[in-house]
């Protein structure tokens, strides 16, 4: 990418949090390399998955996004502006966001027809590793070596600064709970939350000292953390206590989602972890065999998994083969 004119806002203020940064790009001065259309990039890696109204919207590398209306049917957007791998999308209310390296941000107004580029620093070296907004406006970006950016007009400008002054370890999930109470699950057993809307965060206890790559609120207002070699943490007191959950797999996991009490964890060669009610998680390997990265529930106990070669469903359609316990 070539950057003719960049104009930067850069307001500094010594807080207990850090130096924050404040960031606006204009685009009027910035030359953006779109997204290449290609014939197979509805099969190729794709890293997240997210549903806005009608539509489920994929996204991946080479800045792939990808859209359906019924799961089986995709198409890559025409004009999205990143080549950069997306590893993250959020949605809420009209609006999707997406994330990914070279810190890119980009957003869309019409369900991942179109998109925005909102911010965009390669220089940096790091990479959006998740986004969430409460609404419209305000939300927050992490990422790979301690990001953190903060937003309060749906991305137009950014406020940089630190959950943790003495980390730059990778905070890679966002879970929100309502009344300001947020946890973000980290690399290397360092993992925080933050009682007062990200105000200030504080580390929590894990009992596993590895990376949690993910987070799942789940219906019965526990969160599960996931991650590397198949472990599983579970807290009902909101970070307080932990318990590790034996997976019985050692296979990594980068996704999961729910459906009316029904879990699924997505992970490495095609292994899926499923729990449906307290016995535990029980190992099926689906007939891909891929790498996953991505989970959602697409409802009746139906659920989209996105990895290598695209998009896959569980529970398998007979052609696609069949799984094993």
């Amino acid at each position: 990418m070539t950057i003719t004119k960049r104009f930067i806002s850069i307001v500094c203020a010594v807080l207990f949090s850090g130096c924050l940064v404040q960031f606006t790009i204009a685009h009027d001065h910035v030359v953006v390399e779109y997204a290449e259309q290609m014939p197979l990039a509805t099969e190729s890696m794709l890293l997240d998955i997210t549903r806005s109204g009608d539509t489920l919207v994929a996204v991946g590398e080479r800045g792939h996004v990808v859209t359906s209306k019924d799961g089986e049917n995709w198409v890559q957007a025409e004009h999205v502006p990143t080549r950069s791998t997306l590893t993250t999308v959020f949605s809420v209310g009209n609006r999707l966001w997406a994330g990914g390296h070279d810190a890119v941000i980009i957003t869309s107004a019409d369900k991942g027809n179109t998109w925005t580029r909102l911010f965009f620093d390669p220089d940096r070296g790091q990479a959006v590793m998740d986004i969430y907004f409460t609404d419209e406006h305000n939300g927050l970006a992490v990422g790979s070596y301690g990001l953190y950016l903060q937003t309060t007009d749906a991305g137009k400008t950014w406020t940089e600064s630190m959950v943790d002054e003495e980390s730059d370890y990778h905070l890679n999930s966002l879970s929100y709970f309502g009344n300001g109470k947020w946890l973000i699950a980290g690399e290397a057993g360092l993992s925080y939350r933050s009682f007062d809307n990200r105000e200030t965060w504080e580390l929590m206890d894990m009992p596993y000292l590895g990376s949690m790559w993910g987070a799942l609120k789940t219906n019965a207002e526990c969160v599960l953390f996931y991650g590397l070699r198949g472990h599983v943490l579970e807290s009902c007191d909101f970070g307080s206590s932990w318990n590790e959950v034996n997976t019985g797999s050692e296979s990594s996991v980068s996704g999961a989602a729910e459906y009316d009490g029904l879990v699924v964890l997505a992970a490495n060669s095609g292994v899926l972890l499923i729990r449906d009610d307290a016995s535990g998680f029980r190992s099926y390997t689906h007939s891909s065999g891929v790498d996953f990265a991505s989970a959602i529930s697409v409802g009746d106990g139906n659920f989209l998994l996105v990895g290598e070669d695209g998009v896959h469903r569980y529970p398998e359609n007979l052609e696609e083969g069949d799984g094993d316990e």
